[in-house]
């Protein structure tokens, strides 16, 4: 009786647990609270046709190509019916004339109601990018102004850059309906740095930056009365690139303010000196009372310009933006070899319109020589604005009203369009395993003249995820999670009922919240649409979550094993996939097509899992593993040797020796004399290189000199180590972990020998069999497909079937038949476009 009680008292916590979990998220997490308003207001609101909301660099100012376009709707009489809803951080940057206009609102970024003005707006106007957790709704216009042409690189062209830094820039652009661009290199390095150029879905329109009409029409004698600047003075504006790192200020911003001293005491009463900074640098001197040194940070730029009589800048765009003043410019950057090394630029310093100085005292030598260097630099001045300033004549904002408001035609607007199939990929993590190898084989096998191929992935990193995803064909687009969905607190109990009880019955199929996952979707991929899905990871139910109840045309799963078994896999005590496979077996039903790696691994899924899938017969096929023999074939090739202590050794890893240190990983080379037994596979249950290990234990009985290759990582390593010297053979067996290039060290080896309890296809006996190898493996599904008709040697799953195996290979050696790698990938290419494409 007490245990049915402590039991009762057991199931009761959890549930209250379960109850209360959302509650206490949305009181103590702000985030998850966001997220919820913003999704009912997304539900609730209805979008307006004449509601327009602003934002400029995350809301820091009001200034930009936002403001230029601002201004110029407001004075147009034909649309005095709208509404303007401005996003400010702070309301000090609010330009102080704009806070008695009727129809022109503010609202503080991230406040409730900023979030129902970004769900009902129809037009959402932002020169950077709004929040991860945005979206746009039906009936929204999404234009994205950028700001600035780039001389420095942007997103995945940084050089320091971690992998997915401009996921959410990336995000905002595929939610694009207008790119606004200045010129075509702008809009051309923007989409293309992001990953995005083939797949954007929007319309290019380039038109010339509507801020640049603020420096054509500005009222110059009201700014200089704005900013107490006689008449008759020249004024020079020192804007300069913002550097270091947020909350790392101070330096780089007290050597600022040295370098603007040392030029107003050199440069006399015949100039006043501006100084623009970035909003970090203005935020350092304004906590130390200086802030009257630098230009309010609410004033517009571009007006500014109007004013000024030479620019000295560095890497900053700003010089883009005063070309067309025609006007001299001096560039300042005495960090550039720095600068270059961890950023990158697109424009080389000695193509610059104007002089490159790394001191101060050259800035102001060159200022002393001012009509020379405008003769010197006349030539490429003109150069620039015929490439870069082409539409610059003060009539952007006029364009951009017609072609956006108006819905007028114009040939300067660019629909990006192909008639590829587009096909969308989850690739399982890209974890060092054999689904990441298979994903990355077949990417490198199709023909990309007539699909369009994008992978998805999250954003957080493991160990080898980058190197992978580098492997991928160049013309593989990847887009990368940010953030998390958008919820309800209904439908946060939904999901929670979905990841503990799957899709079996009915009840759960029609309340499971299928508009969420659509709807995490949209948020991520915007207006991208695409033909086909294909969750080829097959283990993670997020994505396969996602992928089942999106409303793309055609839905894949891949089952790269025996599903049934890695069900019951355990490892450490511990179910390692049962969680997610839970989920996923009752996913299935949802996919046109279920596709095995293998023909004996197809049967065995389907015997175990046809119960959960409709029409199963027809939904579940198999298409091959694409092998990539040409990179194997090379790979085998790229030895490196090292001789330590008289003995030879293969470098599997290392030997960078650029910061003078020499760090390398190697394995004694295989000996002639030896006979050299490999086995390539994860070190998990399902490869049983315990049993291989004991098999090879009572061969050296018999023959001393054989030896064990066992290359690889995961979760059994230190197991199997321990027994290896507790079977007295640590000299004759070799741990290798995992391997950049394990193909040199299989071509030095004998036999390669797979000990598996089940496979889906086992891809490392189809390299094997490149390289001419001959092969044990085991009779079970995924190998046998792969062996059969004579291409190596099938035996039991048992210790004493290896053994023989391996002792018959010494004394006899194996005949094999040859393998045709260029057939088998044709045929597996061909599999893949039937059953898939």
């Amino acid at each position: 009786m007490k245990e049915k009680l402590l039991q009762v008292k057991n199931i009761l916590k959890r549930r209250i647990k379960f109850i209360r979990q959302p509650v206490r998220d949305y009181l103590w997490n702000t985030n998850f609270r966001q997220r919820v308003k913003y999704t009912k207001f997304l539900n609730k609101t209805k979008v307006k046709n004449h509601v327009i909301l602003y934002e400029a660099y995350h809301g820091k100012n009001m200034t930009g190509n936002p403001y230029a376009i601002f201004k110029g709707i407001l004075k147009d009489p034909a649309f005095r019916h709208f509404q303007h809803i401005w996003a400010i951080e702070e309301e000090k940057n609010i330009i102080p004339i704009y806070k008695n206009y009727k129809n022109v609102v503010f609202v503080k970024i991230h406040s409730d109601e900023y979030l129902k003005y970004l769900t009902e707006a129809k037009y959402l106007i932002n020169n950077t990018s709004f929040p991860y957790y945005f979206q746009k709704k039906q009936g929204q216009i999404y234009i994205n102004t950028w700001h600035g042409t780039p001389m420095k690189t942007l997103g995945m062209d940084i050089k320091d850059a971690a992998l997915s830094d401009h996921k959410n820039i990336q995000r905002n652009l595929l939610h694009t309906d207008y790119l606004i661009s200045p010129n075509k290199f702008t809009y051309e390095k923007l989409l293309q740095s992001h990953d995005i150029f083939s797949l954007f879905n929007g319309k290019i329109a380039d038109i010339g930056y509507p801020r640049v009409d603020s420096m054509f029409h500005a009222d110059k004698n009201k700014i200089r009365k704005r900013l107490s600047i006689p008449f008759d003075k020249k004024i020079i504006l020192f804007a300069p690139t913002w550097r270091g790192k947020v909350n790392q200020e101070t330096d780089t911003s007290r050597k600022l303010h040295e370098e603007l001293t040392e030029l107003k005491e050199k440069m006399g009463d015949e100039y006043i000196i501006l100084l623009k900074t970035h909003y970090f640098a203005y935020k350092f001197f304004e906590n130390r009372g200086m802030a009257n040194i630098c230009v309010p940070e609410w004033m517009d730029t571009n007006e500014l310009l109007s004013i000024v009589d030479l620019l000295i800048t560095d890497y900053s765009s700003i010089f883009f933006d005063f070309l067309p003043s025609k006007k001299p410019i001096i560039f300042y950057g005495d960090d550039y070899d720095f600068y270059e090394k961890e950023r990158g630029f697109y424009i080389e310093v000695n193509e610059l319109p104007g002089p490159f100085c790394t001191t101060i005292q050259g800035v102001i030598d060159e200022i002393h020589q001012l009509q020379i260097v405008k003769e010197q630099y006349e030539g490429k001045y003109n150069q620039f604005l015929q490439n870069y300033c082409y539409h610059d004549d003060g009539n952007a904002t006029e364009r951009f009203i017609d072609i956006v408001l108006k819905g007028k035609e114009s040939e300067n607007v660019i629909k990006n369009e192909n008639n590829k199939k587009k096909i969308l990929f989850y690739c399982g993590g890209f974890y060092n395993n054999g689904i990441t190898i298979s994903a990355i084989n077949l990417m490198n096998n199709l023909d990309y003249s007539k699909y369009e191929i994008v992978v998805i992935e999250s954003s957080e990193l493991h160990d080898g995820k980058e190197n992978n995803i580098k492997k991928l064909h160049p013309n593989v687009s990847v887009l990368y999670r940010v953030g998390s969905w958008n919820m309800t607190i209904k439908e946060w109990y939904q999901h929670q009922l979905v990841v503990r009880r799957g899709l079996y019955s009915k009840v759960m199929r029609r309340n499971a919240p299928k508009s969420m996952y659509k709807r995490e979707l949209s948020r991520m991929l915007g207006n991208a649409n695409f033909d086909i899905v294909v969750d080829f990871g097959g283990y993670n139910s997020f994505w396969t979550l996602l992928f089942a109840c999106g409303s793309d045309k055609k839905k894949c799963i891949y089952l790269h094993n025996i599903m049934m078994k890695e069900y019951e896999k355990v490892i450490n005590g511990d179910y390692k996939h049962r969680k997610n496979l839970k989920i996923i077996f009752s996913l299935y039903r949802y996919f046109d097509k279920i596709i095995s790696v293998s023909e004996s691994a197809n049967s065995e899924n389907f015997n175990d899992l046809h119960q959960y899938i409709d029409h199963a017969k027809e939904k579940m096929v198999y298409v091959n593993n694409v092998i990539n023999y040409k990179h194997v074939l090379t790979m085998k090739d790229q030895k490196r040797l090292i001789n330590f202590e008289n003995q030879p050794f293969l470098i599997l890893s290392g030997g960078n020796t650029e910061l003078g240190v020499l760090d390398l990983k190697g394995v004694a080379v295989p000996q002639e004399q030896n006979i050299n037994f490999i086995n390539i596979a994860r070190l998990s249950p399902e490869k049983d290189q315990e049993t291989l290990i004991h098999a090879f234990a009572k061969v050296t009985e018999v023959e001393e000199k054989a030896r064990l290759y066992i290359v690889g990582e995961g979760p059994l390593e230190q197991q199997l180590k321990h027994l290896v010297q507790s079977l007295g053979i640590g000299n004759k067996v070799y741990f290798t972990g995992q391997i950049e290039n394990p193909f040199v060290l299989l071509n030095q080896c004998d036999c390669f020998i797979l000990s598996s309890e089940y496979e889906g296809q086992g891809l490392v006996l189809l390299e094997a069999l490149i390289l001419e190898k001959p092969v044990i493996g085991t009779n079970v599904p995924g190998i046998k497909s792969v062996l059969a008709d004579g291409y190596g040697k099938l035996i039991d799953h048992n210790v004493e079937a290896l053994k023989q195996a391996m002792i018959t290979f010494i004394e006899e050696g194996m005949e094999m038949k040859e393998f045709d790698y260029v057939g088998y990938n044709r045929d597996a290419i061909e599999m893949f476009h039937s059953e898939v494409i």
